[in-house]
Protein backbone atom coordinates (compact mmCIF):
# COMPACT_ATOMS: atom_id res chain seq x y z
CA UNK A 1 0.00 0.00 0.00
CA UNK A 2 1.50 3.67 -0.58
CA UNK A 3 2.01 5.51 2.01
CA UNK A 4 0.40 9.46 2.40
CA UNK A 5 2.73 12.55 2.80
CA UNK A 6 1.73 14.43 5.63
CA UNK A 7 0.10 17.18 3.57
CA UNK A 8 -2.58 14.43 2.04
CA UNK A 9 -3.42 13.23 5.29
CA UNK A 10 -3.93 16.55 6.30
CA UNK A 11 -6.52 17.34 3.40
CA UNK A 12 -8.27 14.61 3.87
CA UNK A 13 -8.97 14.71 7.90
CA UNK A 14 -9.58 18.54 7.68
CA UNK A 15 -12.25 17.60 4.44
CA UNK A 16 -13.83 14.41 6.35
CA UNK A 17 -12.85 14.73 9.64
CA UNK A 18 -14.64 15.64 13.20
CA UNK A 19 -13.04 16.09 16.84
CA UNK A 20 -12.55 12.60 18.67
CA UNK A 21 -11.78 12.45 22.23
CA UNK A 22 -10.17 10.52 24.54
CA UNK A 23 -11.47 9.85 28.11
CA UNK A 24 -8.39 11.48 29.29
CA UNK A 25 -9.37 14.84 27.45
CA UNK A 26 -6.92 14.63 24.57
CA UNK A 27 -8.30 14.89 20.89
CA UNK A 28 -7.07 14.39 17.84
CA UNK A 29 -9.13 14.48 13.82
CA UNK A 30 -11.25 11.06 12.82
CA UNK A 31 -13.69 10.10 10.41
CA UNK A 32 -16.47 8.23 11.55
CA UNK A 33 -17.21 5.59 9.63
CA UNK A 34 -19.73 2.35 9.83
CA UNK A 35 -19.40 -0.13 6.79
CA UNK A 36 -22.03 -2.97 7.32
CA UNK A 37 -21.22 -6.55 7.53
CA UNK A 38 -23.26 -9.46 6.55
CA UNK A 39 -22.91 -13.07 8.18
CA UNK A 40 -24.78 -15.91 6.25
CA UNK A 41 -26.07 -18.12 9.10
CA UNK A 42 -25.81 -21.53 6.65
CA UNK A 43 -29.50 -22.22 6.86
CA UNK A 44 -30.40 -19.40 3.95
CA UNK A 45 -30.68 -16.69 6.86
CA UNK A 46 -28.16 -13.67 7.32
CA UNK A 47 -27.20 -11.92 10.29
CA UNK A 48 -26.80 -8.43 9.75
CA UNK A 49 -24.98 -5.37 11.60
CA UNK A 50 -22.66 -2.62 11.63
CA UNK A 51 -18.81 -2.13 11.94
CA UNK A 52 -18.25 1.54 13.65
CA UNK A 53 -14.40 2.78 13.41
CA UNK A 54 -12.50 6.01 13.17
CA UNK A 55 -9.46 6.48 10.15
CA UNK A 56 -7.24 8.83 11.54
CA UNK A 57 -3.40 9.60 11.57
CA UNK A 58 -1.16 6.99 12.92
CA UNK A 59 0.80 9.41 14.78
CA UNK A 60 -2.15 11.28 16.63
CA UNK A 61 -3.32 8.09 18.22
CA UNK A 62 0.05 7.17 19.38
CA UNK A 63 -0.08 10.77 20.60
CA UNK A 64 -3.53 10.65 21.82
CA UNK A 65 -2.10 6.68 23.76
CA UNK A 66 -5.31 5.32 22.08
CA UNK A 67 -5.09 1.42 22.41
CA UNK A 68 -7.23 -1.81 23.04
CA UNK A 69 -10.13 -0.85 25.35
CA UNK A 70 -9.30 3.25 25.42
CA UNK A 71 -12.63 5.00 26.11
CA UNK A 72 -13.12 7.60 23.22
CA UNK A 73 -15.75 9.97 23.19
CA UNK A 74 -17.92 10.83 19.84
CA UNK A 75 -20.82 13.43 19.83
CA UNK A 76 -20.82 12.63 23.52
CA UNK A 77 -21.22 9.07 23.89
CA UNK A 78 -18.83 6.77 25.47
CA UNK A 79 -17.11 3.92 22.93
CA UNK A 80 -14.81 1.55 24.15
CA UNK A 81 -11.95 0.23 21.46
CA UNK A 82 -11.54 -3.17 20.87
CA UNK A 83 -9.54 -3.39 17.07
CA UNK A 84 -6.63 -1.20 15.95
CA UNK A 85 -6.06 -1.86 12.10
CA UNK A 86 -2.66 -0.17 10.29
CA UNK A 87 -2.45 -0.79 6.67
CA UNK A 88 0.77 1.29 7.07
CA UNK A 89 -0.57 4.09 4.73
CA UNK A 90 0.27 6.66 7.47
CA UNK A 91 -3.42 5.99 8.82
CA UNK A 92 -4.55 3.60 11.06
CA UNK A 93 -8.48 2.29 11.46
CA UNK A 94 -9.67 2.08 15.28
CA UNK A 95 -12.53 0.17 15.50
CA UNK A 96 -15.25 0.73 18.52
CA UNK A 97 -18.38 -0.40 20.43
CA UNK A 98 -20.51 1.35 22.81
CA UNK A 99 -19.56 0.24 26.04
CA UNK A 100 -22.55 -2.10 26.65
CA UNK A 101 -21.66 -3.80 23.72
CA UNK A 102 -18.48 -4.14 25.20
CA UNK A 103 -19.82 -5.69 27.79
CA UNK A 104 -21.42 -8.42 25.98
CA UNK A 105 -18.88 -8.93 23.85
CA UNK A 106 -16.60 -9.84 26.41
CA UNK A 107 -18.86 -12.43 27.89
CA UNK A 108 -19.35 -14.43 24.76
Amino acid sequence: MRAFNESQLNVFLNAFGQSIETSTGITFTGIVEVIPVSIDTGGGGFIEGEETYVSAKKADIVTAGVTINSVLIIEGENFVVYNIVDDLSGMVNVYYRTEQGQSFAENY
